[in-house]
């Protein structure tokens, strides 16, 4: 009987662990130093002219960047991808997927080969020899053609930053609520301009008539990390998960060890527990 509790103890515990193992989740929050940006109710970054007006949204996995143009004129206007591109730290990745590799010296990460993978009919991967940060690519057309009075909406690209970079950074512990008001502990780092795990500037360039082109440069940074196993992308309260300045980035439990381990004892403790009835009368 004393080797049938131990069992039955162990199998428990073990179910208890494995149980207890879930994803870590991410969550980053985005700003801007930009004066001519605004970031609006739904989380979303406007820049705005007579002519025109583009908007930024990144929110889910990875940060899925989707630029909308509105043009606001009476003439058509043209977004010029290949002249057109993503900079993190001062390494540009053009919009189009153009094939070219590169190294540089970056601030807060160690120096990296981009590249992309032409082998796919649509679509490229940029990815680096470091776990820091990664992009993946769908290619837009080379020029989108912008009617007046009309907008376009294109998803580009997808930042993935390295997890054990961010699990370096300064967190500090609170209680934060999910869609059913339960309280949940949270992690969470806060960030300046001049500290943020990843700062990064869009530069798209439109024009009216191909000579006469116009930039547009936009500046963004991760302003705060929220790190969690309790709270699900779907569990966040009120509008957060549908938010343009959220993203989240998902760290999956690693639960092979404890389930090849409850398997066997599972298996032994059925064993032992079978023959105990067998052996026994009650």
């Amino acid at each position: 009987m004393k080797n049938l509790l131990y069992q039955i103890i162990t199998v428990s515990i073990i179910i208890a662990l494995l149980t207890s193992c879930s994803s870590t989740f991410y969550y980053s929050i985005l700003d801007t130093k930009d004066e001519q940006t605004e970031k609006v109710e739904n989380g979303d970054f406007l820049l705005e002219t007579d002519s025109l007006w583009i908007a930024y949204c990144f929110k889910g996995e990875s940060a899925p960047i989707q630029i909308t143009v509105f043009n606001k004129t009476d003439k058509p206007l043209y977004i010029d991808w290949e002249r057109s591109a993503l900079i993190v730290n001062d390494l540009a990745v053009n919009y189009t997927g153009k094939s070219f590799d590169f190294n540089v010296r970056r601030d807060n990460f160690t120096s990296s080969t981009f590249y992309t993978d032409r082998s796919r009919s649509y679509g490229s991967t940029y990815t680096t020899t470091s776990d820091d940060i990664g992009m993946n690519l769908q290619i837009p057309p080379r020029i989108s053609f912008i009617p007046p009075k009309t907008m376009i909406s294109e998803n580009t690209l997808n930042i993935q930053i390295g997890i054990n970079h961010l699990d370096q950074q300064n967190f500090k512990k609170q209680i934060m609520g999910d869609k059913n008001n339960n309280a949940h502990d949270i992690k969470r780092a806060q960030f300046t301009d001049d500290n943020t795990p990843l700062k990064f500037r869009s530069y798209l360039t439109i024009y009216a008539e191909p000579d006469k082109p116009m930039s547009f440069e936009q500046e963004f940074y991760i302003s705060s990390v929220i790190k969690t196993r309790g709270i699900k992308p779907g569990s966040l309260p009120g509008d957060l998960n549908n938010r343009g300045d959220w993203f989240y980035l998902e760290k999956p439990a690693n639960n092979s060890f404890v389930a090849i381990l409850l398997g066997t004892t599972v298996i032994a403790g059925t064993a032992i527990l079978d023959a105990s009835l067998n052996s026994h009368e009650y």
